[in-house]
């Protein structure tokens, strides 16, 4: 009896595992590329918030209709939940580690913000957004100041000369 086909069977289950398996890794990006996703993904969300805070300043000023501020505030929440979410899935480099959590609880704290405000508006809690429009604000100033300190990552002690 001919071993060739068991033989060729055999490689291609090891080649199926080796490439499952590897498909399946996160994905451990350098320093610069995480911190790319990192802006990318501020940048994202800060430009939901963005989007709704000015859609609610228009709809309080009664320049919009309300199923329209519910379309453009259910599309901004999809948006920063799935930016939020992409970045989540991306490994960070052991030296941003500490980052990676201040920037994944900025963008689920926006996200969850966003929330709030689609169910306020779909609910027709007028008396809210007020305060929701007050938070959309400090949001879209938290993620701004978040995207700076990124762009411009604090110096090395260790690393400075004499």
């Amino acid at each position: 009896m001919n071993n060739r086909p068991r033989r060729r069977v055999g490689a291609l289950v090891a080649v199926a595992v080796v490439a499952l398996a590897t498909a399946c890794a996160p994905r451990t990006p350098g320093e610069d590329s995480w911190r790319e996703d990192a802006l990318r993904a501020l940048s994202d969300v800060r430009s939901s918030v963005q989007v709704t805070r000015v859609a609610l300043e228009q709809a309080s000023d009664d320049r919009l209709f309300d199923r329209y501020l519910q379309t453009v505030v259910v599309d901004a929440e999809e948006a920063a939940g799935a930016s939020a979410d992409r970045f989540a899935g991306f490994q960070p480099p052991p030296s941003e580690r500490e980052r990676y959590d201040v920037v994944t609880g900025q963008l689920d704290a926006a996200a969850g913000l966003l929330s709030e405000v689609r169910i306020a508006v779909v609910a027709g809690n007028q008396g809210q957004l007020p305060d929701l429009l007050t938070q959309l604000h400090d949001a879209a100033q938290s993620l701004e100041q978040l995207d700076h300190d990124l762009r411009h990552p604090p110096e090395d002690p260790a690393g400075a000369g004499p």
